[in-house]
């Protein structure tokens, strides 16, 4: 199945510029966003306690809400999970979260999580919740979760900077690795702006993005390497554009299919199955067009800085 046309002719590298601008734009407010509106950091990186309720009948918010508020545990965030559609119906879960209080952590943990029971048996009936589950993350282990998080990616950009060089040339490896810095970028941004809670899944995920762009950015470049050797005339920018047309069904037909099972795990998942399907959802968008526009102009972007070597030296190798 081809749904570009063998002979197509896109010139991807003549508009390189205005892709590259709105790239920049892109990358900008995506680091904006860690000022405003921020990360919602999850129970991971931030620390405190969580507690996930499942109550037999839909139940007010607002109920909720002054029940844990009468305890005087701090502020507490509450939010309502509605069954997904492949879950069982006729209950409502609520995941409380408490900030962190200066007693001691474990203690706290289990004093906290009584005294909730006991409050919520008191206004609702013992019979009619159940706790799923309690989790507590210290302040020095969501520090130390956040630090780790970012070293994950930045060992993984190194680990594919050096294979990439190794594989191809470090131009290669330059533009592979800064097409995957400006997905990674961006779809941390539009995660930021949607306010969905930051965890270790979406982490993973970005870690997934990262995976998923450079093995299409791969394909490209292996196929411009292969034209540079075949051609026998054509600047480099003419032998990129006739690579990209060249990779451009499969690379489509590929992401499609992609997405189309990420997007059931969005439509059927909850809680963190959910998030890691939005993300990876933006992120397979963002890596297929780095894929397309931006990593391979950014190796003919270098050669044009450094004026590193002919095409025909090239053809030499």
């Amino acid at each position: 199945m081809q749904w570009i046309k063998p002979g197509t002719k896109i010139d991807f590298v003549g508009k390189r510029i205005y892709f590259f601008i709105a790239s920049l734009t892109a990358i900008v407010l995506s680091l904006l966003s860690f000022l405003w509106p921020k990360p919602n950091w999850g129970l991971d990186f931030k620390g405190g306690s969580e507690l996930r309720v499942r109550f037999a009948k839909e139940v007010e918010v607002g109920k909720l809400r002054k029940a844990i508020d009468s305890l005087n545990l701090g502020e507490a965030q509450i939010q309502s999970i509605k069954p997904g559609i492949a879950e069982e119906k006729g209950h409502e879960d609520f995941i409380i979260r408490l900030g962190l209080q200066q007693a001691k952590e474990d203690q706290k943990t289990v004093q906290e999580s009584k005294l909730i029971s006991d409050k919520l048996a008191e206004t609702f009936g013992a019979d009619s919740f159940q706790v799923l589950s309690i989790n507590f993350v210290g302040p020095k282990v969501g520090k130390e979760l956040r630090v780790h998080g970012v070293q994950a990616l930045v060992y993984a950009m190194i680990g594919i900077l050096v294979y990439v060089s190794v594989r191809f040339e470090f131009r290669y490896a330059l533009g592979a690795v800064l097409a995957l810095l400006h997905d990674s970028i961006i779809s941390a941004g539009f995660y930021n702006v949607i306010q969905r809670e930051w965890s270790l899944t979406i982490i993973a995920a970005l870690l997934t993005i990262i995976g998923y762009s450079v093995n299409d950015t791969i394909v490209v470049y292996d196929r411009i390497r292969e034209n540079v050797r075949k051609a026998r005339r054509g600047t480099l920018g003419e032998i990129i554009n006739q690579s990209l047309n060249e990779t451009l069904s499969r690379t489509i037909l590929t992401s499609f299919a992609t997405m189309l099972a990420v997007l059931f795990l969005a439509i059927f998942g909850t809680g963190v199955i959910r998030d890691f399907s939005i993300i990876m959802l933006f992120g397979i968008v963002v890596g297929t067009y780095s894929s397309i526009y931006i990593a391979s102009s950014l190796v003919l972007l270098y050669d044009d800085i450094r004026g590193r070597r002919s095409l025909d030296q090239e053809r030499k190798k």
